[in-house]
C-alpha cells in the first residue's frame, strides 16, 4: 500500500532531510504514477480543501521525486501541521498529517512590574493568543520579549519559566510563571579619558544617573540601553557644541554585579583638540541674497566651533527658503576640515528643491464648527506660495479661538504634482455653548450663586452669546453680551452688552453705601496689523447711590454732598493692544502690551478718565519651565467740575489678581471713621511666577503650577507713590479647569512685609466666574 512515507517533527529537520533526499537521488527514488484520487487522514478542525490550498499537486498530476519533495515543503510551509507523510493507496495519495494544537489559553504570573495594553500586543504580535497555533519554537520567543521589557526597564535578574499543558481535541495551555529580581540600580557612572571638563559637569549631560539616597522615587538610577544610547549623543553634542569637532567615545562598558542588583556604566572617550570656524561658505541652489544668508548664520569666521550654532543656522536658512513657497528646502552644513591649523570651514549646501503651492486647505475635527469660521482665520491662503511662517501664524490664530482646545498643522504633498501641496489643519474642539447653575466664591465676593447660559461658538459661526445672572452677599446682577469677532470681513468685532448691577459695595467691606447701575456698551476691536488692535467703543449708564446716616463714611458722605445721588454717565472707550501669544488663556509664549483710556466725556453728571497699562510677557526656560511677569498700572481721576472719584470705581489690591497673602482688596487708603478698605486712584502690582512642569499632567493648556513673588499696592493720589509701602508676597499656586466648577485657583502665600492693621491670608481660593 505505502510506496514512500515521510514524516518528520519541526520544520528545520525536515528541511535538512529533504536536502539530503535531493543529494541521496535514487536511493529515495519514487516509482512516478498519475494521481486519480487525493486524500487526507488526521485532519480535526482543518478541511479538505485547506489542506488542498497548501498542496501544488492537483489530479491528474504526476508525483515523483520532484512533485514529492514540492508536495512536502508546501504542506510544511503552511505551518499548519506538526507532521507530515505521503502515501499511495492505487492510484489515490493519501496525506497523513498531524496538525499543530490550538493554543486554548495562556496565562502569565508573577509580572507585576511588567504588563499592560504593551505587553499583551507584544505577545500577540508573536502569536501567543487564544486560537493560535502552537509552536514549540514561540516560548522561546515569547521568553526574549519578556527579557527584552524587563531589561529594558532595568530589571535584570528576573526568571521566566514556561509550561505546556495537553489538553484534548489537539488544543495546549500555556502556563508562564515569572520571578522577578530587584531592580537593578546604577551604582557608578565613571568617564574616563576627559581633560577639558571636570566628570561633575560631563555627568550633568546625562539623563542616566547614579542612585542617590535622598531620592525617595528615583528612576534615571535604572540602567536602559536605549537611555544610555541618548545619553552617550547628548555627551557627544555638549563637546562638539564646544569646538570638540572630532570628540569620540572610544568604549562603554556596563557590567552587573553578581547579585545583578548593582550597575556599573564606564564610558572612555577621547576628545581630540578644540576647532574654530575658519570660514563660511553657501554652494548649491542657494535662490537668496548672500548678505541676506550671511545674517541667518551665527558661525562666523573665527569663532568656536559649534554643531548646535551650524544646525542653528542651516534651520534658519530653510526657513527663509520656505517663506518663499520651498516647503521642502535642505540645507545641510558640510565641515571642511583643516586639521593642521584645527579649523574648519563650513559649507552650507542649500537645496531648495522645487517651489512649492497650495492647493487645498483642509479643517479636519471641526464638526460643530463652520469651514468659514476657520477658513477666515488662514493666514496661508489657497493657489500661493507655500510659505512656513504663515502655515504656522493660521495654526496658532485657530488654537487662539476659545472653542478650539489644539490645532496641528500637516503638510501633504499632491501625488503626481511635484509643486503642490495640501496643508490638513487638525483641530480639537471644546465644548463651546454651556447651561450652568451653581455657586461660587470669591474673596471679594463671598459665596455666590450663578446661572448662565453661553456660547462661544454659536451655530458655527464663532460668535459668541451670554446670558449671565449672578446673586451674592454683596452683588446682584444681570449681563447680556453678543461678540461677532468678524463683524466685517476685514476682522473688525463688534461687542455689544447691557447690564444690570445692584452692590451693597465694592468688596466685602462696604463703606456704608448702595449703588445700582444698568447701561449698555458698544465697542469695536478695530486689527491694525497681525498682532496690534484698536480698542474703539462707548457706552452710556445710569448710577445711583444711597447713603445711611450714621453708617456712611465721611468719603462717601463727601461725594454725594458734591455730586448728588443720581448720575448719568456717556463712556468713550479707546485702547490699543499688542498680543503675540500662542493661547488667550493660559499662554506659556508670547506677549501681551494694553493701553486703554476710558473717559467719562463732558455731558455727564460725573467726569473722569481712567487710564490703564498692563504688560504680559512670557520667558521660556530650560526643562519645559517658563515664566510669565504680568504687571499692571491703573490710574484714575476726576475732571471738570466733578469733586472726587465715584467710589465705586476706585482701584482695589490684595487678592488673587494682585497681591497674592493679603486679603482681598484689603490693601490701600481706608475710609474714616469705620478705617474699612476705601481704594485709591493709583494702583500697581506686578506677578512673577515661575510655572513648573507636572509629570502626571502631558501640557500646560488646563492645569498649571508655580511659585510666585507679588508686589504692589493702592494710593489715594498719583503723589502718595512711595516704593517702600510695596507690599510682597511669595508662595505657591496652582490652577485648573474643573467641569462642575469652571476655572479653580489656589493659593498659599507668605506676605513678606506687612505692617500693622494689613489683614493677611496665607490660603486664598476661588472657583466659579463672575463678571
Amino acid at each position: 500500500m505505502g510506496f514512500f512515507r515521510f514524516e518528520r517533527r519541526g520544520i528545520p529537520v525536515a528541511l535538512s532531510f529533504l536536502a539530503v533526499l535531493a543529494l541521496q537521488g535514487a536511493a529515495w527514488a519514487v516509482e512516478p504514477f498519475k494521481i486519480r484520487e487525493i486524500r487526507a487522514e488526521g485532519l480535526q478542525r482543518l478541511e479538505i480543501g485547506t489542506v488542498l490550498t497548501y498542496l501544488p499537486l492537483a489530479v491528474g498530476d504526476e508525483l515523483n521525486d520532484n512533485t514529492s519533495r514540492e508536495a512536502i515543503r508546501g504542506l510544511y510551509g503552511s505551518g499548519l501541521f506538526q507532521d507530515v507523510a505521503l502515501n499511495r493507496d492505487g492510484d489515490a495519495l493519501v496525506i497523513k498529517v498531524k496538525e499543530r494544537p490550538e493554543i486554548a489559553g495562556f496565562t502569565i504570573k508573577g509580572n507585576d512590574k511588567i504588563g499592560g495594553d504593551e505587553l499583551n500586543k507584544s505577545l500577540k504580535d508573536l502569536g501567543l493568543a487564544q486560537g493560535e497555533l502552537f509552536k514549540r519554537e514561540l516560548l522561546d520567543q515569547v521568553q526574549q520579549e519578556l527579557r527584552r521589557q524587563y531589561y529594558a526597564n532595568g530589571y535584570y535578574d528576573v526568571d521566566i519559566d514556561t509550561h505546556v499543558d495537553t489538553l484534548p481535541n489537539n488544543r495546549v495551555d500555556i502556563k508562564i510563571q515569572v520571578t522577578e529580581g530587584p531592580v537593578s540600580k546604577i551604582k557608578e557612572i565613571n568617564i574616563l579619558g576627559n581633560k577639558s571638563f571636570p566628570k561633575a559637569v560631563l555627568l550633568e549631560q546625562l539623563k542616566l544617573q547614579n542612585t542617590i539616597w535622598w531620592k525617595l522615587f528615583q528612576k534615571t538610577d535604572r540602567y536602559s540601553k536605549q537611555q544610555l544610547g541618548g545619553d552617550l549623543e547628548a555627551l557627544s553634542s555638549y563637546y562638539q557644541d564646544r569646538g570638540y569637532l572630532q570628540f569620540n567615545i572610544i568604549s562603554v562598558q556596563v557590567e552587573l554585579s553578581p547579585d545583578k542588583k548593582d550597575v556599573y556604566v564606564t564610558l572612555n572617550v577621547d576628545e581630540g583638540d578644540k576647532y574654530t570656524v575658519k570660514s563660511h561658505r553657501f554652494s548649491g541652489e542657494t535662490v537668496l541674497n548672500e548678505d541676506f544668508l550671511n545674517r541667518l548664520v551665527t558661525t562666523p569666521d573665527g569663532s568656536q566651533f559649534s554643531r548646535r550654532e551650524a544646525t542653528e543656522s542651516s534651520d534658519r536658512i530653510e526657513a527663509a527658503l520656505s517663506d518663499i513657497g520651498y516647503a521642502f528646502a535642505k540645507v545641510t552644513p558640510l565641515p571642511e576640515v583643516d586639521e593642521s591649523k584645527r579649523q574648519v570651514g563650513l559649507n552650507y549646501y542649500v537645496e531648495p528643491g522645487k517651489r512649492a503651492y497650495i492647493r487645498h486647505i483642509n479643517f479636519v475635527g471641526n464638526a460643530g464648527t463652520n469651514d468659514e469660521t476657520l477658513r477666515r482665520e488662514m493666514r496661508q491662503l489657497e493657489a500661493s506660495p507655500f510659505s512656513k511662517s504663515a502655515v504656522e501664524r493660521s495654526r496658532v490664530r485657530l488654537q487662539r479661538l476659545p472653542f478650539i482646545e489644539s490645532a496641528e498643522v500637516e503638510t501633504k504633498p499632491v501625488p503626481g504634482a511635484d509643486d503642490l501641496v495640501d496643508l490638513e489643519y487638525k483641530v480639537k474642539e471644546r465644548q463651546p455653548g454651556q447651561v450652568q447653575f451653581g455657586v461660587g466664591y470669591s474673596g471679594s465676593q463671598g459665596f455666590l450663586i450663578s446661572a448662565s447660559v453661553s456660547n462661544s461658538n454659536f451655530l458655527g459661526t464663532g460668535n459668541t452669546v451670554s446670558v449671565t445672572a449672578e446673586n451674592s452677599y454683596l452683588t446682584r446682577q444681570l449681563n447680556l453680551s453678543w461678540t461677532n469677532p468678524y463683524f466685517t470681513s476685514d476682522g473688525i468685532s463688534q461687542t455689544i452688552s447691557t447690564y444690570y448691577r445692584r452692590s451693597k459695595g465694592v468688596i466685602r467691606y462696604s463703606s456704608g453705601f448702595d449703588y445700582n447701575v444698568f447701561g449698555a456698551d458698544l465697542t469695536y476691536g478695530i486689527p491694525l496689523s497681525e498682532f496690534t488692535f484698536l480698542r474703539l467703543g462707548g457706552g452710556i449708564s445710569r448710577t445711583a447711590i444711597q447713603t445711611f446716616p450714621g453708617n456712611s463714611s465721611d468719603q462717601v458722605l463727601d461725594f454725594v454732598i458734591n455730586n448728588g445721588t443720581e448720575y448719568n454717565e456717556y463712556q468713550l472707550r479707546t485702547g490699543i493692544a499688542r498680543d503675540t501669544r500662542n493661547r488667550t488663556f493660559f499662554a506659556s509664549s508670547g506677549s501681551l502690551s494694553r493701553l486703554n483710556i476710558d473717559i467719562a466725556i463732558p455731558g455727564s453728571d460725573l467726569t473722569y478718565y481712567n487710564a490703564s497699562i498692563q504688560q504680559q510677557q512670557y520667558f521660556p526656560l530650560p526643562y519645559q519651565f517658563f515664566a510669565e511677569f504680568d504687571g499692571t498700572i491703573g490710574y484714575i481721576n476726576n475732571y471738570g467740575s466733578t469733586h472726587g472719584v465715584p467710589p465705586y470705581q476706585n482701584y482695589f489690591a490684595g487678592g488673587a489678581n494682585t497681591v497674592r497673602g493679603y486679603r482681598d482688596g484689603t490693601l490701600g487708603p481706608r475710609d474714616t471713621p469705620f478705617n474699612n478698605p476705601f481704594g485709591g486712584k493709583l494702583r500697581t502690582t506686578a506677578q512673577t511666577t515661575l510655572v513648573i512642569p507636572l509629570p502626571v499632567v502631558s501640557d500646560n493648556k488646563t492645569t498649571r503650577a508655580g511659585a510666585f513673588f507679588d508686589i504692589g499696592n493702592v494710593y489715594g493720589n498719583a503723589g502718595d507713590f512711595k516704593a517702600s509701602q510695596l507690599r510682597q508676597s511669595t508662595g505657591i499656586a496652582f490652577s485648573f479647569f474643573t467641569p462642575i466648577l469652571g476655572l479653580l485657583d489656589l493659593s498659599y502665600a507668605f506676605p513678606l512685609n506687612p505692617k500693622p492693621g494689613d489683614e493677611t491670608q496665607h490660603f486664598q481660593l476661588t472657583f466659579g466666574s463672575g463678571f
